[in-house]
C-alpha cells in the first residue's frame, strides 16, 4: 500500500498525438507508506497539504503532503475501504467501504463523527457538495443518495433504468448536478436540485421523496466490469468537458453540453480505472490496471505545476 507523488510538467503527454509511447518518464518525487493491504483511492484536500487515502485494510490514512509523515489513521470500518473526500474546509472527511456504510470523521482528531447504513451493497463512490453541506454516495446496488452533512438525513434517492450498479459520484462544481459513472457503460448527470431534465428518468421514489432527474447521458466508453472513475475539465471555459476512463485502455473527454465524444486519449494497454483533472489547468491524469499512470495536457500550455 504506496502512494507515489509525482512533479508533473504539464507539456509531457499532449492531447493532439495522445501517443503513449512518446510519454516522458517521471520519477516520483516521495512515497507515502503505512498502509498493509492495497490503497482503493487517494484524494487531496483542498488546499494541497493533506493526502488521504482509503484501503483495502479497512482504514484511511491522513499523510502530510509535503513531509510524507501519517497524521492520522481513520479506523471504524468493518471491509475494504473503498473511497474518500474531503470537505471543502478540510476538517471532515467522508468514506465508502464494502460494509456497505458511509462514515464521516473529524480530521483533527481521526474520530468517527457519524455512520450512515447508506446502501445494501459496497459503497464505491462519495462526495462533498462544493459548500460542504451534502454529501452523496453511490453504491453496487444501483442507488444514489445524496445526504445532509449536519444531519445524516437521506435527502434524496437517485436511480437510473434498470438499475445498474454505481461505480462512481462526483458533484459538479456549482453544486446543481451530480455525475454518476455506472456498469452499463454510461455516465449520467442528475439535476438534484428537483428541476426537469432533457432526458428526465425517476423523479420521486415509493415514498414521494423527490430524488433529481437526468439532465444528461455520456456513451462510447466501456464500463460494465470495473469502478471507473470520471472527472469535470472546466480549466478552460470554450472547453468544458466530462472526462471519463474505460476498459477499453482508453481515456474518453465528452463535451459537457453536446455529450459528443470530443477526443479519445489511446492510454493505456489495459482498462483505465482512475482519471482526474487539474482545477485550473488544462491537465489529465489516468491510471490503468497496466500499472501506470499517465498525464495529458493541451500542446499551448507550457506552464508547470504538483
Amino acid at each position: 500500500g504506496t502512494v507515489k507523488i509525482w512533479t508533473v510538467d504539464t507539456s509531457i503527454g499532449r492531447l493532439d498525438t495522445a501517443d503513449i509511447k512518446s510519454s516522458t518518464p517521471l520519477t516520483a518525487r516521495s512515497h507515502l507508506q503505512g498502509h498493509t493491504r492495497g490503497i482503493n483511492d487517494v484524494c487531496w484536500s483542498p488546499t494541497a497539504e493533506y493526502l488521504a487515502t482509503a484501503s483495502d485494510d479497512k482504514s484511511l490514512r491522513l499523510y502530510d503532503a509535503t513531509k510524507g509523515e501519517t497524521f492520522v489513521e481513520f479506523k471504524g470500518h468493518q471491509n475494504f475501504v473503498f473511497c474518500c473526500k474531503f470537505n471543502p474546509q478540510s476538517n471532515l472527511l467522508v468514506s465508502g467501504s464494502y460494509d456497505e456504510t458511509v462514515k464521516l470523521f473529524d480530521v483533527r482528531c481521526g474520530e468517527c463523527v457519524m455512520t450512515l447504513p447508506a446502501h445494501s451493497d459496497p459503497v464505491t463512490g462519495v462526495d462533498f457538495s462544493p459548500d460542504g453541506t451534502c454529501i452523496v454516495s453511490g453504491s453496487y446496488d444501483g442507488l444514489i443518495r445524496v445526504w445532509d452533512t449536519a444531519t445524516g438525513e437521506c435527502l434524496k434517492t437517485i436511480y437510473a433504468e434498470g438499475n445498474p450498479a454505481v461505480g462512481n459520484v462526483l458533484f459538479a462544481p456549482n453544486g446543481r448536478y451530480v455525475l454518476a459513472g455506472t456498469l452499463d457503460s454510461k455516465l449520467r448527470l442528475w439535476d438534484v436540485t428537483g428541476r426537469v431534465g432533457a432526458e428526465g428518468e425517476n423523479a420521486t421514489n415509493e415514498s414521494g421523496q423527490r430524488t433529481g432527474r437526468c439532465s444528461k447521458t455520456y456513451s462510447g466508453h466501456t464500463n460494465n466490469r470495473f469502478c471507473v472513475f470520471s472527472a469535470f475539465s472546466f480549466a478552460n471555459r470554450d472547453r468544458q468537458s466530462v472526462v471519463s476512463g474505460s476498459e477499453d485502455g482508453k481515456v474518453y473527454i465528452f463535451d459537457l453540453q453536446s455529450r459528443e465524444i470530443r477526443q479519445t486519449l489511446n492510454a493505456h494497454t489495459q482498462a483505465v480505472l482512475a482519471v482526474d483533472a487539474h482545477r485550473s489547468l488544462e491537465l489529465i491524469g489516468s491510471g490503468g490496471i497496466d500499472k501506470t499512470v499517465r498525464f495529458w495536457a493541451p500542446p499551448a500550455q507550457h506552464h508547470h505545476d504538483s
